[in-house]
């Protein structure tokens, strides 16, 4: 029969007594999102997997050291969210002239992204050919602009919550995050464009 915990400073508290229930209690309560968050930023299964290995080692080893400052969860995903950087980094996945991306981005390029897809007559199929441009284009981000665009997009972080996990000042998350919606937000355009454009 599985223990209660009543209390997340229960559960750390036990896990660092070495109780091996609460450690598996731990890996269980936030591997889901470990795993999703990695194989959002890399894109790649079996590196999701190391990833994921790589986390919960190093929780288990650094354990005795956290203080309960911030959430368990939030801990973990910072140190998730480092090796997946780390591994995007060494891959050197880097789109060039990002920093000029303000100055392409054309109006009317965004006016026709920011209608709405599920008016499109084409719905089904755009859809699903959307969400692989979509995929393709994350793939293209810079490190630094993929992580904050995947933990406050898609996994819901909060920008607080992401700059805890990064070590990035909350001024370049939010920066981060606005390069990496414009750059999206352009690559989608002109890609709804060029489809619009073909029939």
């Amino acid at each position: 029969m599985s223990k209660k915990y009543n209390t997340e400073a229960e559960l750390v508290e036990s896990a660092k007594q070495g109780d091996k229930t609460a450690l598996t209690e731990i890996v269980l309560r936030n591997e889901k999102l470990v795993y999703n968050t990695a194989l959002r930023l890399l894109a790649n299964t079996d590196e999701a997997e190391c990833v994921l290995q790589e986390t919960f080692l190093k929780v288990f080893q650094a354990l005795p050291d956290f203080k309960g400052e911030s959430q368990l969860s939030t801990w973990i995903y910072r140190i998730a969210t480092n090796y997946a950087l780390m591994r995007l980094r060494s891959k050197k996945k880097l789109v060039s002239g990002l920093d000029d991306i303000d100055s392409q981005v054309k109006k009317d390029t965004l006016e026709t992204f920011n209608k709405s897809v599920t008016a499109n007559p084409l719905s089904s199929i755009m859809n699903d050919e959307l969400r692989r441009e979509m995929e393709g284009a994350i793939a293209k981000l810079a490190p630094k602009f993929r992580t904050v665009f995947v933990l406050k997009d898609i996994e819901g972080q909060s920008l607080q919550e992401i700059a805890e996990m990064t070590g990035m000042s909350l001024a370049a998350v939010k920066s981060n995050l606005h390069r990496a919606r414009l750059f999206l937000r352009k690559q989608l355009a002109e890609f709804i464009e060029s489809e619009n454009n073909s029939y």
